[in-house]
């Protein structure tokens, strides 16, 4: 153990607190020790009783690094007395005491042993991330220790961490303690540009570093970029910078080998400049580095839960973490943070990050709740809770899938299998269905195929070598996977060379990964028992074992596959909207265009990718690709529970006359429509009631008359709700004419029909009578002869008050007023409008004994003049 890292000058405190509670947050600063010491301090304790002691990572590469350096300092190996696990790579043995695993791992364990038996602590980590899954773990095992573990140790531990709100939801009974290392950090000089550069941020990366070097600063450099592309993009800008130092030029990224990624923290005799992304901001320390260039950019996620989108974009980084960053140039020296924004640009910043359930796809994470017995994860105790939408979204996917229950609710066998697999449900329902199929290998494929980074770059018009090595790669019109799988072949074939690859429009360093990820997978699907290797080499499609018939169907191997893919996108099913077109009809109401680039000419498929862009007029489109053809027995084999048969009637306009039809829909698309004779009467009057409120056709004897019944009773309705009388707005409207149309079919029936008898009838009986007393068509008047009553076509003004019906009177005829003239019980004051002897308006008022104190005098004089030959009183 390092017992000089500032940590351990809080030790006896964390023990101390330990020992009277089960719940600790702790801040301590990058470099203090806290993800390699507090392991240890607690494991040579007896605060766990010889229990595990798990160490959550946000990152494969620190649960990594950090088992390997606490292993070191422990004298023993990996998979000893300390090991980790991450997503398929396994290295805990039995008698592993210290596990630093990913959230993931540790939550698959919970389904096999909810209580967490063998463990004695967790220690949360780098928690200011926010990762969606480290807060899921984080409430699961808080309601462990309220439940069967009250001796669970819960320790949540962060460099930048608000540690106030943290320690409040962990309270229980008592306050949560928290701990405060101050730390041992050397001063770091932070240096921001007066303005902003125009160059691409990675040669500004370059130069800053070339700066440095050239200034004589001593020590190692690290820069933060958000990607892979813009690593490389540095990486090769430091080298055309052609400088006098020999250096160790590293990249450091998640999708490195294991191998790869030690380079970073290992000793170099070169002066090393590492080149990472934010898998460098938190946890593990590269020892040397005195200088840090940081972008203030990092890629980040974001789901859009109203159109199923999921983005991956450059964002600027939040204040909190560039602080993290700052921290790496302060180990081990007087450091320097070069940022290359603007000191203005930083102040205008978040000051911490979004927390990732607020802008994840939680589909996997609400089929793990399921697992556990959360049937509703708007009501699980999240320190954050996540968007409705985002929630409503996932719950519709898994039902999509067939994973849950929709009259039920709860977990279908097929849910249970897919929980097996650690991977987003579709690849996870893809590889399900692929066992009934004998295709899990091929399955496997298309799922690796899909879970990174694009293989085939875009074809440039004036390629023409690669755009006719495309075309020797589009194997079938059924599916584009063949065309990946092809690609991904010849790569493998040609053991990715670099050059050979990018000739033929092909990433190499894609396909290597791809290769990986699909032994993974099929390991995965050997443990669970869904496949044994039987010979397939990757790459080789379905198509390939067996050839597809002359006329273009697929075998029956084939076919198994393209099932397959089907299951995992079944939401993403899409129709063209017309044959030989690349616009189709997506769920819920929407509208996409697919990719020119696919050879799928099924008039129906399902898209695997689905993205938005921006058009040359500066709005979006909405990009459909990585289709796959479908039958529509597929559909009822897979999915019977949720096609929906039924008989609608619609409104034909060219014939002016309703139409039945039979659809058969699945997840809003209508796959099939039959035409029908017969007509439901009720139905069919409906239909043609809804399309007169939808502007098909104008209906004569809808008269002022009729409008202005309509008017009273919706006047009543506002003006006194406790009777209860039926609106006749839009919704109430159809229904009233709905009842006139009743078994009719023809626009020219409906134009006949008498509407003021149905509005009545609409009312009802009891009410009719008190309508004429309520809401009168006109009211008593000085003159002997009634005032007629117009009364306003929307009920209520803009603000929610009661509009009033308007009597157009003679100024003169008002004078015999004793009180004004009321309705509703004398609840609702009519209004005057009031004019002239020459029957121009003048004004209006609700309210006349006022109007007569107040604003009369001010017009007599102006009347009296104006019209002589009357009594103006």
């Amino acid at each position: 153990m390092a017992r000089d890292l500032p940590i351990w000058k809080v030790a006896d405190e964390i023990v101390r607190h330990l020992s009277q509670t089960n719940r600790l947050v702790l801040v301590a600063p990058t470099g203090s020790g806290k993800s390699t010491q507090v392991p240890q301090l607690l494991a040579d304790s007896d605060l766990v009783a010889g229990k595990r002691i798990v160490v959550l990572q946000p990152r494969r590469v620190a649960a990594r690094t950090l088992a390997a350096r606490v292993a070191w300092e422990r004298g023993g190996k990996l998979g000893g007395e300390v090991g980790y696990q991450v997503r398929f790579e396994d290295r805990i043995g039995d008698s592993t005491r210290i596990c630093f695993v990913t959230e993931g791992i540790l939550l698959r364990w919970m389904q096999n042993d909810p209580t967490l038996s063998d463990i004695g602590a967790i220690l949360f980590d780098e928690f200011h991330e926010r990762n969606l899954l480290s807060d899921v773990a984080l409430a699961l095992c808080k309601a462990q220790q309220a439940a069967a573990r009250p001796d669970l140790k819960l320790i949540v531990m962060s460099a930048t961490l608000d540690a106030e709100p943290v320690a409040d939801y962990l309270a229980a009974a008592t306050r949560c303690p928290i701990v405060v290392s101050e730390g041992q950090m050397f001063p770091v000089q932070v240096i921001h540009p007066l303005i902003p550069a125009d160059a691409p941020v990675p040669e500004q990366a370059a130069r800053a570093v070339a700066d440095l070097i050239e200034a004589g600063e001593s020590g190692d450099i690290l820069v933060f970029m958000p990607g892979m592309g813009e690593i490389q993009g540095t990486l090769n800008a430091i080298r055309a910078a052609r400088l006098d130092e020999r250096l160790a030029l590293i990249p450091l990224h998640g999708e490195l080998a294991p191998q790869d990624q030690d380079l970073a923290f290992e000793p170099n005799p070169l002066r090393k400049v590492v080149v990472a992304t934010n898998v460098a901001e938190t946890s593990v320390t590269i020892d040397g580095v005195r200088h840090v260039i940081d972008s203030g950019l990092a890629r980040v996620a974001r789901y859009d839960a109203q159109r199923g989108l999921q983005t991956l974009m450059i964002e600027e980084i939040s204040r909190a973490s560039a602080d993290q960053r700052k921290g790496r140039a302060g180990r081990t020296g007087p450091g320097t943070c070069r940022r290359l924004w603007t000191e203005s640009n930083h102040l205008n910043r978040p000051e911490r990050n979004t927390p990732e359930i607020r802008r994840a796809d939680l589909a996997e994470t609400v089929l793990l709740l399921h697992s556990l017995g959360v049937r509703d994860a708007t009501q699980f105790d999240w320190l954050d809770k996540p968007e409705l939408p985002a929630v409503a979204r996932a719950e519709h996917l898994l039902k999509t899938l067939g994973a849950i229950d929709p009259t039920t609710n709860h977990l279908t066998p097929v849910g249970r299998k897919m929980l097996r697999l650690p991977m987003h449900p579709r690849f996870s329902r893809m590889l399900v269905e692929a066992q009934r199929f004998g295709c899990v290998e091929q399955a496997a494929l298309c799922a690796a195929l899909v879970s990174g980074r694009d293989l085939l770059v875009r074809v440039a018009r004036d390629d023409k070598h690669v755009a006719d090595a495309r075309e020797e790669f589009e194997g079938s019109p059924l599916s584009d996977f063949h065309t990946l799988m092809r690609a991904f072949q010849f790569a493998s074939e040609h053991r990715f060379d670099f050059e050979t690859c990018r000739r033929h429009g092909i990433n190499a360093k894609v396909s290597r990964e791809v290769g990986l990820t699909h032994s993974q997978l099929l390991s995965l699907a050997e443990r669970e028992g869904l496949t044994r290797r039987h010979g397939f080499q990757p790459g080789e499609s379905a198509a390939e074992q067996k050839p597809a018939g002359q006329d273009g169907r697929p075998t029956s191997s084939e076919e198994g596959l393209l099932r397959s893919i089907f299951t995992g996108f079944a939401d993403q099913l899409c129709l063209r909207l017309s044959s030989g077109m690349l616009d189709v009809q997506l769920s819920e109401g929407r509208t996409a265009t697919l990719v020119r680039e696919s050879v799928v000419d099924s008039p129906m498929f399902v898209a695997a990718m689905l993205k938005e862009v921006q058009n040359r007029s500066g709005g979006t489109l909405t990009l459909v690709g990585l289709a796959t053809a479908v039958k529509r027995e597929w559909i009822e084999d897979a999915f019977p529970e949720q096609l929906q048969i039924g008989l609608h009637h619609e409104y034909d306009r060219t014939h002016r006359r309703v139409a039945a039809v039979r659809l058969v829909q699945f997840n809003g698309l209508t796959l099939a429509r039959d035409h029908q004779k017969e007509l439901d009467p009720i139905a069919s009057g409906r239909c043609l009631a809804e399309a007169f409120n939808a502007g098909a056709f104008e209906l004569p004897n809808f008269t002022h008359e009729v409008k202005q019944l309509v008017a009273r009773i919706n006047f009543v309705a506002a003006a006194a709700p406790e009777l209860e009388f039926p609106k006749l707005t839009d919704h109430g409207l159809t229904d009233a004419l709905a009842q006139a149309f009743q078994g009719m079919s023809l626009t020219k029936e409906a134009q006949a029909a008498d509407l003021r008898s149905a509005v009545f009838a609409h009312l009802g009986r009891d009410k009719r009578e008190w309508l004429d007393a309520l809401a009168p068509t006109s009211i008593p008047w000085t003159t002997g002869k009634p005032a007629k009553l117009a009364y306003p076509s929307a009920a209520l003004d803009d603000e929610g008050f009661v509009q009033s019906p308007e009597a157009q009177v003679k100024l003169l005829d008002c004078f015999d007023l004793t009180e004004h003239p009321k309705l509703v019980e004398g609840t609702v004051p009519v209004r005057l409008s009031l004019t002239t002897p020459d029957g121009k308006r003048l004004d209006s008022t609700t309210d006349w004994p006022s109007f007569r104190a107040l604003a009369y005098p001010k017009l007599r004089g102006g009347l009296a003049k104006k019209f002589p030959g009357f009594t103006w009183r």
